[in-house]
């Protein structure tokens, strides 16, 4: 968006701190303007404002010189979470944001209404204008969440600070209410009925939205013959229905901890949508023939109705990867079949390998709770060639689908993804030389030879965040089909509909070229003749697509952003929960960044806090900004005795392994502090 300026006014974000100042992020990506406490006008942390940006420059609590400016106008302001306490006869609200450095009166009549208590976790919002010497403004109160007791009320909490839809309105529940819960016959007309065929799926093994199913099979020549089935949502979620809204509302389904927030009621996301074994359910089939080189000879995309045979987890399937025939366990065609498969993944590795797709090696958790939400276990979540099966072939589908709507010039949803620019890059070159990579970093083509060459070394988690960080975000694009990271020319969503709009608008799209030949037994698009079929549809619906694409692209790349934080913060929380009975204990961790405040170390379960500053020096470690290190200097005798004990280590760099102790596991903050 572009930056509105009337002589000196801007546009921006409210950032504010629990000191009373604050700044405001421009709309336009200029430098942030400094904004004092006498001259916030009341401004919150995340209020939309307005800015007049002054003649002057002032230093900034962080000790930088930076633009002046006071709040002129608070254009918006989201409701907020805090705690309900008690201060003798008076009621008020904490806010849960840290940043925000009032304390809210609840008025008395407000108390009574909500019958509130200590500890309730309350909605509230607030006028806009405020004075910033008041320590004590009104509130009022619009929903009680529970008591912060409660089970669950910890993510219950982020989740509505972070405005995403919980409950599904109550006309989106009736819709679902009245779809069937098992295929019927009539639904099954002028579809390629694949019920006979041998198709499974492969998911986690707590996996009940299931989209995906695969068939698989050797063809001649050395090829394959591949088939990517996926849910046919928009048969049951109608366009322009209640589903339909609250579905483009919430984006995405958020995978939590100890939730999920689906995108669709669970009627459909775990019943009659979701691939389930040994039941007819209604799919749309990408079938395609690829050769022994990974390339895609030829494909239809068909209506389907499917049956799988079985729903494998990555584990068994793993097993059976890992196992060597005669093994009188293992069932013989069985692992002939997954090793075929294996076979196929490996082959489309390579060659994306070899276009310059980037392979990431960063670690994931996965956190297991109990019945209440607390963290019982975190575990690093291992990348294994079982769960490479299902992206690969994914990726193909997703890949074939795309190129085919982009040959046609046909109104689309693209995952698009930009190469990093000039500046990106020459930071990844000195971060190269620093580490004493050789690889030389030419452009972003040569990101992956980066990535490859700090693999095997302490570098790699630090190298594989840095060139991540590096990238910009990918997102959803009417325009721009090409996707960076992968190294494709073509790449859309099409696998992932019960829990991706952008999915469900391109079946959507699918679905209307089908609708233009419903006279057809069998609708199908065939590569070979796709232009006679296809064509006359496209012109059909192009205006209407091309109206509506922009704007579901927006919202489908917005609520993805929202879920990814809203997932970090969980796990961040859980994390530092489960670590709150460890206080006090000695781990062994690796050095995973080096910042100018302090270091952040990581244990080998995903878990990482910070060594700050001030304990570093007390081992007698300054930082080198210029070589990206620790360097330990010669200490004074009487400090000599103290820091050998606990810091033997003379440089501290990325990938040094260290013993940390936890010093405080803090929840509020989701924050977790070590020392040496």
């Amino acid at each position: 968006m572009k930056r509105k300026k009337r002589n000196n006014i801007t546009e921006g974000k409210f950032i504010g701190n629990e000191r009373g100042f604050g700044f405001v992020v421009q709309k336009n990506g200029g430098a942030d303007i400094f904004i004092p406490p006498h001259l916030t006008f009341g401004a919150l942390n995340g209020d939309e404002v307005v800015c007049k940006i002054e003649d002057t420059h002032d230093s900034s609590p962080d000790g930088n010189l930076r633009q002046l400016g006071k709040i002129a106008e608070i254009r918006s302001r989201r409701s907020m979470i805090g705690t309900f306490h008690t201060e003798g006869r008076l009621g008020f609200v904490k806010a849960i944001d840290t940043k925000i450095p009032y304390v809210f009166l609840v008025p008395p009549k407000t108390v009574k209404r909500f019958a509130l208590a200590d500890g309730h976790r309350v909605v509230f919002s607030v006028e806009k204008k405020l004075n910033h010497d008041d320590r004590a403004i009104t509130c009022f109160i619009t929903e009680v969440l529970g008591h912060v007791n409660d089970p669950g009320m910890d993510v219950l909490t982020l989740v509505y600070k972070a405005g995403v839809p919980y409950e599904f309105p109550t006309d989106a529940i009736d819709e679902a209410a009245k779809l069937p819960t098992e295929v019927g016959e009539g639904e099954i007309k002028n579809r390629r009925d694949l019920r006979g065929e041998h198709i499974i799926t492969i998911d986690g093994d707590d996996t009940k939205d299931i989209d995906d199913a695969i068939s698989f099979a050797q063809a001649p020549g050395g090829g394959f013959h591949l088939g990517v089935h996926i849910a046919d949502v928009t048969h049951y979620v109608r366009e322009n229905s209640a589903l339909d809204a609250a579905a483009l509302e919430r984006g995405t389904s958020i995978y939590l901890a100890d939730r999920v927030i689906p995108m669709l009621p669970h009627k459909l996301s775990s019943g009659i949508c979701s691939l389930f074994p040994d039941v007819d359910r209604l799919t749309l089939s990408c079938l395609m023939t690829v050769n022994k080189n990974g390339d895609v000879e030829s494909y239809e995309i068909v209506k389907s109705v499917i049956r799988s045979k079985r729903q494998w987890t990555y584990q068994e399937v793993q097993v059976l990867l890992d196992s060597e025939p005669p093994d009188e366990s293992v069932d013989s065609a069985q692992w002939r079949f997954f090793q075929e498969m294996d076979t196929l993944r490996e082959i489309l590795r390579i060659k994306r390998e070899r276009r310059g797709a980037l392979d990431f090696d960063l670690p994931e958790s996965k956190i297991r709770v109990d019945a209440a939400g607390w963290p019982i276990s975190v575990e690093a979540y291992p990348r294994t060639r079982a769960t490479a099966i299902i992206e690969e072939f994914m990726i193909l589908c997703n890949e074939t689908i795309a190129a085919h709507f982009l040959e046609q010039k046909a109104p689309f949803v693209y995952r698009a993804h930009e190469p990093p620019g000039a500046e990106k890059i020459a930071g990844l070159r000195l971060l190269a030389k620093t580490m004493g990579l050789g690889s030389p970093i030419t452009g972003a083509s040569s990101l992956q030879r980066l990535l490859d060459a700090a693999r095997e070394t302490p570098s790699a988690l630090a190298v594989s965040t840095a060139v991540l960080h590096a990238l910009p975000q990918a997102h959803y694009s009417p325009d721009n089909p090409s996707h960076f990271g992968l190294a494709s020319d073509a790449y859309c969503h099409f696998t992932s509909p019960i829990r991706r709009y952008a999915d469900l608008q391109i079946h959507r799209i699918v679905n209307e070229l089908f609708a233009m030949h419903s006279d057809a037994p069998l609708p199908k698009l065939i590569h070979s003749t796709a232009e006679s079929v296809v064509s006359k549809s496209v012109t059909a619906d192009s205006t209407r697509f091309a109206i509506i694409l922009p704007a579901v692209c927006a919202q489908c790349s917005k609520t993805e952003r929202v879920a990814e934080a809203l997932e970090r913060e969980v796990a961040d929380l859980k994390k530092v929960q489960f670590m709150t009975n460890k206080e006090g204990q000695t781990f062994d961790v690796i050095v995973s960044g080096l910042t100018s405040w302090g270091i952040y170390v990581m244990l080998s379960n995903t878990v990482e806090g910070l060594i700050p500053i001030a304990d570093l020096k007390r081992h007698g470690y300054s930082f080198d900004k210029e070589r990206d290190i620790y360097e330990r200097k010669p200490m004074k005798k009487r400090d000599v005795r103290a820091a050998s004990k606990t810091a033997p280590v003379k440089t501290l760099r990325h990938g040094t392994p260290l013993k940390a102790r936890l010093v405080r596991a803090d929840e509020e903050e989701r924050r977790l502090t070590f020392a040496l």
